[in-house]
């Protein structure tokens, strides 16, 4: 596992139930560095995520170290409707944090791309199922704010278990499900075991496939002995010198994230990569040229995706980015429309962002 400091460790009674999830645990509490770890009950976790709600979560900028809140927490199989909403009464605030931190399962529906998404947004995307058991991460890059604090589903081979159900009743003909875009697994490996079980389920089934999201880790040795049958897809987020080494803090270098795509290539698993999000730093088109032409030296991907920094304005890019390590045409472009109103996730604009693509493109080819 990479090297986590944590404030504080909270494990929600009933991870006790289980030796699996005991073992777990342990192993988990031994490799984060942390002083402060105790059990609370259902009422004490109501009071955590109440103090998580209220908590600032900015986006981690580019100085500081955060020390997360972590979270062993159970998903809650086999919970009826009636059982469900009693809870909520009961601890609203675990509620309001939503998803895994209230126990619903980790099989889970993205609906962007569905006719309704396309419609509302005008984006083509694919709609998918996905699997998640982590939300939180490791890294500190400059752009997100997940780093705050982390909750990790415990009960994984329960979780396991019911994938045959989960998959045969909504998403038989689908033949990619994604692990786990909420973190980069990996780096909590392998003392967490998810992406073993995940990787091992998937190896079983015939016509399906698990795309590993390994994001921005290069924590790889783990995976190259396990029977994946070639049915695992590890798929990196790849940045040029600049951004992985400042914007993209505490996470794997550039060179380091190729190194571990060659390592699991040469173990049988497709690889592939996304620039993404892609920041227009000071030399951009000469770094990116640097970027491919490393990653193809050492790896034959099976697919590249690309798209620019996204969710972020004029005024946050000036907050929590360092101007200087910019180009200065995307700062200018950037602060050309800082009053136009956009589309969330479109702030980028179209000339700057189309010439980008159009420079990636043709290094590509």
């Amino acid at each position: 596992m990479e090297p986590l400091k944590a404030a504080k460790i909270r494990i929600v009674e009933g991870v006790e139930d289980d030796a699996r999830v005991t073992e777990r645990a342990r192993r988990l509490i031994e490799a984060i560095e942390c002083d402060d770890v105790a059990t609370v009950d259902e009422a004490g976790f109501n009071e955590l995520a109440g103090e998580l709600i209220a908590m600032p979560r900015p986006r981690h900028g580019m100085t500081g170290e955060i020390k997360p809140i972590v979270i062993l927490n159970l998903a809650r199989f086999g919970e009826s409707d009636e059982e469900r909403a009693r809870r909520q009464e009961r601890y609203p605030d675990v509620f309001k944090l939503g998803g895994l931190f209230s126990g619903k399962s980790g099989f889970t529906w993205r609906p962007s791309g569905s006719p309704e998404h396309r419609a509302k947004t005008g984006w083509v995307c694919q709609p998918a199922w996905q699997i998640h058991s982590i939300r939180g991460c490791h890294y500190r890059c400059s752009y997100c704010s997940l780093g705050h604090f982390i909750n990790l589903m415990m009960n994984l081979e329960e979780f396991v278990g019911t994938l045959d159900e989960e998959i045969a009743t909504h998403a038989p003909d689908q033949t990619l499900f994604q692990y786990d875009n909420g973190t980069d697994v990996p780096a909590f490996e392998p003392e967490y075991g998810g992406s073993k079980l995940m990787i091992e389920y998937f190896a079983g089934r015939p016509d399906q496939f698990l795309e590993l999201y390994v994001g921005k880790s290069a924590n790889v040795d783990f995976l190259l002995d396990l029977e994946h049958r070639g049915h695992t897809v590890c798929c990196w987020s790849l940045a040029g010198e600049t951004q992985s080494t400042y914007f993209e803090r505490v996470a794997a270098s550039m060179t380091e994230r190729i190194e571990a795509s060659r390592k699991c290539q040469e173990a049988g698993y497709h690889v592939r990569h996304r620039f993404s999000p892609f920041i227009p730093v000071r030399n951009w088109r000469e770094e990116c040229t640097e970027m491919i032409e490393a990653l193809f030296a050492d790896v034959k991907p099976d697919v590249i995706t690309f798209e620019t920094i996204r969710y972020m304005g004029y005024e946050a890019i000036m907050r929590d980015f360092d101007p200087d390590l910019l180009d200065p045409e995307f700062v200018a472009a950037m602060e050309e429309v800082a009053d136009v109103k956009v589309q969330n996730g479109e702030e980028v604009p179209m000339d700057y962002r189309r010439g980008m693509y159009r420079y990636i493109i043709d290094e590509l080819e």
